[in-house]
């Protein structure tokens, strides 16, 4: 089965891959080449309708204890700088708080990259911190919105250059910019990879069912997102 993910074409440069089938415990795998080593902590799991109309199982994150980790050590190679990468996520959220992370390897106003969900406003941010532009802006950010709660969505995110794209189940979506500028390429980040919390692991909880996350080392384009809903929305209902 991994021999026949790593032949795919769509998983060129596919660094990071949690299926979020393991429905036992707090065991969570990743299934891309790197193998990269996930704790999961205080995760349930749920299966069936109205959530999954497949009944192939999803991860639930409580909104207060629940998120996925590997050590900053075994993740360099999401330590995205200059270069480009891209993001796909199934999730179902379902309560509006103000930022819900649901990956990220950073420092707020320091190092790294982060994409949350913000409420009020519904609205998926990727955000890149750069402490070394100080005292220009140590942020930058870019938004798409109608992410509402109660509903699954397939977010794709593809970075290349200032100007990140957003699609939600394939289609590419209006962005905002902040600076208009466009983002500045994130400080290199020296921490852990996170999932569900903000990175202090103490604060931004997710709360809701994640299904397939992926992080590539490449910017995708816009078939390869549609691609990736087309075969997988009938595990939604979609």
């Amino acid at each position: 089965m991994r021999r026949a993910l790593d032949k795919a074409r769509i998983n060129e440069g596919l660094l990071l891959y949690i299926p979020y089938r393991e429905m036992t415990g707090q065991v969570v795998r990743d299934h891309a080449k790197p193998h990269h080593p996930l704790t999961g902590h205080n995760l349930t799991w749920a299966s069936g309708p109205p959530i999954t109309p497949s009944d192939i199982g999803t991860a639930v994150f409580d909104g207060g204890t629940s998120y996925i980790d590997s050590p900053a050590a075994d993740t360099a190679d999401l330590d995205f700088t200059t270069g480009d990468y891209s993001i796909a996520v199934w999730f179902y959220y379902q309560v509006t708080t103000m930022s819900q992370i649901l990956i990220g390897r950073y420092g707020v106003d320091l190092d790294g990259w982060e994409l949350y969900i913000y409420d009020p406003g519904l609205t998926l941010n990727l955000r890149h911190h750069h402490s070394s532009l100080a005292p220009a802006p140590v942020r930058s950010a870019c938004a798409s919105g109608g992410w509402s709660t109660g509903a699954w969505h397939f977010a794709g995110i593809s970075r290349s250059g200032a100007y990140p794209l957003h699609y939600r189940n394939g289609v590419p979506l209006e962005m905002i910019y902040d600076p208009v500028g466009g983002l500045s390429d994130p400080d290199s980040c020296n921490r852990d990879l996170v999932g569900g919390c903000r990175f202090t692991k103490d604060a931004n909880w997710y709360s809701g069912y994640k299904a397939p996350l992926r992080v590539w080392d490449r910017g995708l384009e816009g078939w390869e997102f549609r691609q990736l809903f087309e075969m997988e929305r009938h595990w939604f209902g979609v």
